[in-house]
């Protein structure tokens, strides 16, 4: 007897678990969790770019640059598998998605001139966001010559196809919050989203500084071997051959902090000197986590003080860096706060609400003994009915407005029924519980 009750109660359980994973197969493969999957893939890829600016290392000992080839196929196949989902959003949106192009009420989103020229742009952005450029650039000159260094090639590749893949997040974003209303369900989740954009930003800052330390390196090592006979500038690029600059450089670049230079010839290297004294920029195997959360740890350091500890020699680029980390700072650090504080405040008692009811739902569904499938039935319609009016009740919302507003209201919602077939069977089924229920009272 007891050991039926406990098969029973096993395979009871084993109904619960694949209900539950059911359901939230059936979300993912809606438009709205497809759109919100979408957005959070090109967040990701926002941190996944900046990783091939920590491709150069420096071998001090034989005064000479060269590349991390494993972690540049690595990044480049990481990037390459982003861009293919995301591509495959963009060939699903065009042909397999027309609703997409629809707001929730109806109208076409990129009706009339405007809205064409503004989906003509965003459909330039998306393709440029996805054009394979670093990935090809990469690992086209890594295995040839300190170009990506010495010309400041992978800074500037980084930074151009950095710039659309920010403004192709702005499209999707809109998309989500106007089906959802929010990017995130719960409070919590919306904080510890803006708090992941604000470290993002920290690790993109720290990987500029990380690139810019090579380069400031590679900079004084040329100006020196210029004016030294017999030094080679084709010896920068490491494996030439047997010969190297270690006779004509051992005695240039001397890693002196800015603050203890006294004479103009002493190369300065701002606010690179901590970078090249750490060690984090030389060839050493698997040292890469401790040169990523060093140069991350830098960078949410400085846009959290603002910059203000940041000592800069003289030249132009190293002091427009510094004036971008200050005023990023500023902003971010404003924005972060605002937002976090409406995710915590401002939907607070709706939410609570939200979860309250679906409390007394589940006690009253467990007190009457229904079955998993009325269960998942009445959660699913509590569900699909949030996401549609998120909290608002519709029938004392419209009670307040005036009569000639109410007509145009019920006028514009008939328009729609009529060419839309699935709002229709909605408010059908709506009009059925209100006649229910009035029969019942």
């Amino acid at each position: 007897m007891g050991r039926s009750i406990m098969m029973q109660s096993v395979r009871e359980n084993v109904k619960s678990v694949r209900g539950t994973l059911n359901n939230a197969y059936k979300k993912v493969y809606t438009i709205e969790y497809w759109r919100k999957t979408i957005l959070i893939v090109c967040v990701v890829a926002l941190g996944i770019d900046p990783l091939y600016l920590f491709v150069p290392v420096i071998d001090s000992p034989n005064f000479c640059f060269t590349f991390d080839k494993k972690l540049g196929v690595g990044v480049s196949v990481l990037r390459s598998f982003i861009d293919v989902f995301y591509a495959l959003h963009i060939i699903f949106n065009f042909f397999n998605d027309p609703r997409s192009q629809k707001t929730s009420s109806g109208e076409f989103l990129h009706s009339g001139p405007a809205g064409k020229r503004r989906h003509l742009f965003y459909s330039i952005i998306d393709i440029l966001s996805v054009l394979p450029i670093p990935q090809v650039i990469v690992l086209t000159f890594m295995h040839r010559s300190d170009s990506l260094v010495s010309r400041e090639i992978l800074k500037w590749i980084i930074l151009s196809q950095y710039i659309p893949r920010i403004i192709r997040i702005y499209p999707l974003y809109k998309e989500v919050t106007r089906e959802s209303g929010t990017v995130a369900e719960t409070k919590w989740i919306g904080a510890a989203f803006n708090l992941f954009l604000y470290m993002l930003h920290s690790h993109v800052f720290g990987a500029f500084w990380y690139v810019s330390s090579v380069e400031k390196k590679n900079k004084c090592w040329r100006e020196a071997c210029a004016n030294i006979t017999g030094c080679n500038l084709i010896h920068q690029y490491c494996k030439r051959g047997d010969k190297n600059n270690i006779g004509y450089l051992n005695t240039s670049c001397p890693l002196i902090d800015p603050d203890e230079i006294t004479n103009s010839t002493v190369f300065n290297f701002g606010m690179y000197i901590d970078a090249l004294k750490s060690g984090i920029v030389e060839v050493k195997p698997d040292d890469f986590p401790r040169k990523f959360f060093y140069c991350f740890w830098w960078g949410l350091r400085n846009i959290s003080a603002l910059g203000q500890n940041l000592k800069t020699s003289n030249s132009v680029g190293d002091i427009v860096f510094a004036l971008i980390i200050c005023v990023s700072g500023l902003l971010l650090f404003a924005v972060l706060i605002g937002n976090i504080q409406k995710y915590l405040q401002s939907t607070t008692v709706r939410v609570d609400e939200m979860e309250e009811q679906k409390r007394d739902i589940e006690k009253w569904m467990s007190n009457h003994k229904l079955p998993e499938n009325l269960k998942e039935r009445i959660k699913s319609h509590e569900d699909k009915k949030w996401r549609q009016t998120r909290g608002i009740k519709e029938d004392k919302f419209l009670d307040n407005l005036p009569e000639d507003l109410k007509h145009d209201i019920h006028r514009h919602r008939s328009r729609n029924l009529s060419n839309d077939p699935q709002l229709k069977g909605q408010e059908g089924g709506r009009g059925e519980e209100e006649g229910t229920s009035r029969q019942g009272g």
